[in-house]
């Protein structure tokens, strides 16, 4: 099995904003017919930041193995390191906005960067949002500032990518969220931690008690953001990285279990089945 590629943000013109781009999906799709390193319709990771915005038609679009139905006026925010795949239906039109990280913090306030964290912080959520209004008004004056770059631009185009994240923010929170700041920020220090320790630690006592919290503190935090208790946050969190390698690495089971930790291949197997019904192989199987 081949590796699922990894793409990284490239400026596509001289004049164009060190680390930000606008692509018109329509002429997107039609570079898509040119011999490319990678096929967009086939699962892909990004190592940048990504708005799609549909304007016309719909779309099947897929994120992280998960089918996602957009229609006119939605939006999906693609988080760096995420994969995802193009449908291949061409009847759409939209806009894909791409930015790296560095542009974010170089041209964004930290303020607003924190506000919005949560918009790619796909483990609280992730589904289309829609907000024509301002897709419109906000990318319109962006697209203006671009005809016209001036030194000032990368600064005026990062302060409309914020306004225009920060009302996403509110519709997304006026819609599903009633978050309480210091459980959400605690809740980011444990995300950390997994991030940084999920090979050796999937105990959610050992993480309680790196947060200097208890276990139930740990949990009622969880439940509270995120609807569910931190173990079954922690086993979809190594899910998810184990389908990751089963998707985008040519790695044997065998291989990827020490990667992800387990002492026996076996105990692999058995925790990948009990999480999804599946073995590794039979999931690796059903995207061949």
């Amino acid at each position: 099995m081949k590796s699922i590629p990894e793409i990284n943000f490239k400026k596509v013109k001289e004049n164009d904003l060190n680390g930000f781009e606008i692509l018109v999906l329509e002429k997107l799709i039609r570079t898509f017919k040119k011999p490319l390193n990678h096929d967009p319709f086939r699962p892909h990771r990004l190592r940048f930041f990504a708005i799609l915005i549909i304007t016309e038609g719909e779309v099947n679009h897929f994120v992280d193995l998960k089918r996602h139905r957009l229609q006119a006026g939605d939006v999906m925010v693609i988080a760096k390191g995420q994969i995802h795949a193009f449908d291949e239906r061409l009847s759409y039109k939209g806009y894909m906005i791409l930015f790296t990280e560095a542009f974010m913090q170089k041209y964004m306030a930290q303020s607003s960067i924190l506000k919005i964290n949560h918009l790619y912080n796909y483990f609280l959520r992730q589904e289309m949002l829609h907000n024509p209004a301002s897709n419109e008004r906000v990318f319109g004056m962006i697209k203006e500032e671009l005809r016209h770059v001036s030194p000032s631009s990368p600064a005026i185009v990062g302060a409309l990518l914020s306004i225009y994240l920060l009302k996403l923010n509110e519709e997304n929170l006026s819609s599903a969220f009633s978050f309480v700041n210091k459980k959400l920020d605690s809740f980011y220090q444990f995300k950390r931690l997994l991030e940084e320790n999920y090979t050796t630690m999937r105990d959610a006592k050992a993480y309680a008690s790196r947060m200097s919290i208890s276990y139930k503190q740990l949990n009622e935090m969880c439940k509270a953001i995120i609807k569910t208790t931190a173990k079954v946050f922690i086993d979809n969190y190594v899910i998810l990285e184990a389908k990751r390698k089963l998707v985008t690495t040519s790695l044997s089971v065998k291989e990827i279990s020490f990667a992800l930790g387990f002492d026996e291949p076996t105990n692999f197997v058995k925790y990948f089945k009990k999480q999804t019904k599946l073995t590794p192989a039979e999931f690796r199987n059903t995207l061949a």
